[in-house]
Protein backbone atom coordinates (compact mmCIF):
# COMPACT_ATOMS: atom_id res chain seq x y z
CA UNK A 1 0.00 0.00 0.00
CA UNK A 2 1.71 3.57 -0.93
CA UNK A 3 1.76 6.10 1.34
CA UNK A 4 -1.61 8.23 -0.39
CA UNK A 5 -3.60 4.99 -0.33
CA UNK A 6 -2.79 4.62 3.18
CA UNK A 7 -3.53 8.55 3.89
CA UNK A 8 -6.87 8.13 2.33
CA UNK A 9 -7.72 5.11 3.91
CA UNK A 10 -7.05 6.93 7.53
CA UNK A 11 -8.78 10.30 6.48
CA UNK A 12 -11.95 7.59 5.86
CA UNK A 13 -11.83 5.85 9.44
CA UNK A 14 -11.86 9.26 10.68
CA UNK A 15 -14.57 10.21 9.10
CA UNK A 16 -16.61 7.63 9.65
CA UNK A 17 -15.60 7.62 13.41
CA UNK A 18 -16.66 11.46 13.51
CA UNK A 19 -19.69 11.08 11.76
CA UNK A 20 -20.86 8.33 14.02
CA UNK A 21 -20.07 10.28 17.25
CA UNK A 22 -21.75 13.57 15.17
CA UNK A 23 -25.00 11.23 15.01
CA UNK A 24 -25.06 10.32 18.25
CA UNK A 25 -24.34 13.50 20.30
CA UNK A 26 -26.38 16.09 17.83
CA UNK A 27 -29.70 15.55 19.68
CA UNK A 28 -28.70 15.55 23.37
CA UNK A 29 -26.51 18.30 22.78
CA UNK A 30 -28.68 20.37 21.10
CA UNK A 31 -31.58 19.95 23.54
CA UNK A 32 -28.80 21.16 26.61
CA UNK A 33 -27.53 23.65 24.04
CA UNK A 34 -30.97 24.79 24.08
CA UNK A 35 -31.26 25.41 27.83
CA UNK A 36 -27.98 27.03 28.40
CA UNK A 37 -28.40 29.51 25.85
CA UNK A 38 -30.70 32.84 26.03
CA UNK A 39 -32.04 32.62 22.02
CA UNK A 40 -32.27 30.45 19.58
CA UNK A 41 -29.44 32.32 17.86
CA UNK A 42 -26.62 31.25 19.71
CA UNK A 43 -27.75 28.08 19.92
CA UNK A 44 -28.28 28.15 16.23
CA UNK A 45 -24.07 28.54 16.45
CA UNK A 46 -22.46 26.37 18.76
CA UNK A 47 -24.48 23.35 17.32
CA UNK A 48 -22.27 23.41 13.99
CA UNK A 49 -19.31 24.63 15.53
CA UNK A 50 -19.03 21.72 17.89
CA UNK A 51 -20.61 19.67 14.91
CA UNK A 52 -16.96 20.93 12.92
CA UNK A 53 -15.61 20.31 15.76
CA UNK A 54 -16.23 16.67 16.42
CA UNK A 55 -15.00 15.92 12.66
CA UNK A 56 -11.42 18.48 12.80
CA UNK A 57 -10.10 17.09 16.01
CA UNK A 58 -10.16 13.14 15.20
CA UNK A 59 -8.73 14.04 11.50
CA UNK A 60 -6.29 16.55 12.60
CA UNK A 61 -4.95 13.55 15.39
CA UNK A 62 -4.97 11.27 12.41
CA UNK A 63 -2.76 12.95 10.19
CA UNK A 64 -0.52 13.43 12.82
CA UNK A 65 -0.10 9.79 13.96
CA UNK A 66 -0.67 8.31 10.23
CA UNK A 67 2.95 9.75 9.75
CA UNK A 68 4.30 7.49 12.13
CA UNK A 69 3.31 4.62 10.51
CA UNK A 70 6.40 2.63 9.49
CA UNK A 71 4.98 0.14 7.26
CA UNK A 72 1.61 1.42 5.86
CA UNK A 73 0.21 -2.22 5.18
CA UNK A 74 -3.59 -1.92 5.73
CA UNK A 75 -3.63 -3.78 9.42
CA UNK A 76 -1.10 -0.75 10.81
CA UNK A 77 -3.29 2.13 8.65
CA UNK A 78 -6.18 0.94 9.95
CA UNK A 79 -5.41 0.35 13.40
CA UNK A 80 -3.17 3.74 13.68
CA UNK A 81 -6.26 5.80 12.24
CA UNK A 82 -8.74 4.18 14.12
CA UNK A 83 -6.76 4.76 17.34
CA UNK A 84 -5.79 8.25 16.13
CA UNK A 85 -9.87 8.96 15.67
CA UNK A 86 -10.39 7.66 18.60
CA UNK A 87 -8.34 9.44 20.91
CA UNK A 88 -9.20 12.64 18.87
CA UNK A 89 -12.83 12.12 19.79
CA UNK A 90 -12.63 11.70 22.88
CA UNK A 91 -10.34 14.70 23.10
CA UNK A 92 -13.25 16.95 21.20
CA UNK A 93 -16.03 14.95 23.63
CA UNK A 94 -13.83 15.82 26.87
CA UNK A 95 -13.36 19.84 26.05
CA UNK A 96 -17.08 19.99 25.11
CA UNK A 97 -18.17 18.08 27.95
CA UNK A 98 -16.31 20.32 30.34
CA UNK A 99 -17.37 23.49 28.42
CA UNK A 100 -21.32 22.40 29.07
CA UNK A 101 -20.83 20.88 32.77
CA UNK A 102 -19.17 24.27 33.71
CA UNK A 103 -22.03 26.35 31.57
CA UNK A 104 -24.94 27.51 34.33
CA UNK A 105 -28.32 27.24 32.99
CA UNK A 106 -29.70 30.52 32.51
CA UNK A 107 -33.03 31.02 34.20
CA UNK A 108 -35.95 32.44 32.11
Amino acid sequence: MDQMSALALAISVSLVVSTAVTVVMTEPLRIVLRQLCLDGNSAAFWIPFTTVMFYITPLLFTLLFEGAVLVPDLGNTLRTGLAASLFGSCAALLVVGYQIARARPVAR
